[in-house]
């Protein structure tokens, strides 16, 4: 079994998986604070309440966009499985070993959540140009071509971090359920912020999945119809019924393009 890490800045998913079937997947609060010994308890809990053997465990591989909790969990995936995690770093992106990487005269040091993304949806999409749509703290979208070359990306606050600000920087603004209001016309305070932010970032995707394909068909030649589009992330579900942007949804996409980069990886330190 192959224990697999998506440290995030809001949470970590953890997921225990055996061959390419997900057995357990779980959400814990991201927090800095917290020691290895403390996220090992915490996992170890987990693992017993799902009726998981951890001794049967014997990798694990750790994506990390928080560099203070990397430490934390290579000790806590020492436990698990008695030896060092397999940690991801941005250089994958340049080093040519994944079926998707960065132009080679790149500089931009991609997040390896990101690049789990890209090798996900490349996997997903048999090889065609596509975007990869992150709804997170940040909302995220990877694009890349149909010859796996990651052409750019963009990063916007995610649906969450708006409503958060709203709240947390105004004196009168409340926190609000991401939910679609009725109407545009917002016609209390609720309803204004909903339309706000989540119409407003239905066309916000929108825009810039058209945008996209016509940019990136200027740099490759994919044609705009033939580019596919995946959602993921916590809050993707917020906007998938309001919109025919994506050709698919896939909550796990991350963690499952993190299991195809150690399947990947391994294979390589094996030959």
């Amino acid at each position: 079994m192959l224990f697999a890490v998506d440290i995030g800045n809001s949470n970590v998913v953890a997921v225990v998986f055996d061959g390419d079937r997900i057995l357990v997947q779980w959400r814990i609060a991201s927090d800095v604070r917290r020691t290895g010994d403390e996220y090992t308890s915490i996992i170890l809990t987990l693992a017993r309440d799902a009726g998981i053997d951890v001794r049967n465990i014997e990798n694990a591989i750790i994506s990390s966009v928080v560099p203070a909790l990397i430490g934390p969990f290579v000790i806590v995936c020492q436990h698990l499985c008695g030896k060092n995690p397999f940690v991801m770093r941005s250089s994958l992106a340049l080093s040519g070993d994944l079926p998707v990487k960065l132009p080679e005269n790149s500089s931009h040091e991609m997040g390896t959540d990101l690049l789990c993304n890209a090798v996900a949806a490349w996997k997903l999409f048999g090889g065609k140009a596509n975007i990869a749509v992150d709804f997170g703290t940040a909302l995220t979208l990877t694009v890349t071509d149909s010859a796996g070359i990651i052409r750019g990306l963009t990063i916007s606050p995610g649906l969450g971090t708006a409503v958060k600000a709203l709240a947390t920087n105004t004196a009168q603004l409340p926190f609000v359920p991401l939910e679609a209001p009725a109407s545009s016309l917002g016609s209390t305070t609720k309803e204004a912020i909903q339309a706000g932010v989540v119409l407003g970032y239905k066309g916000l995707v929108e825009y810039l999945v058209a945008n996209i394909k016509e940019d990136l068909f200027k740099v490759s030649g994919d044609r705009p119809s033939d580019v596919k589009v995946v959602a993921t992330g916590g809050l993707n579900s917020v906007l998938k019924p309001l919109t025919d942007a994506f050709t698919n949804v896939d909550k796990d996409l991350t963690i499952k393009g993190l299991k195809a980069v150690f399947d990947i990886m391994s294979g390589r330190e094996n030959k």
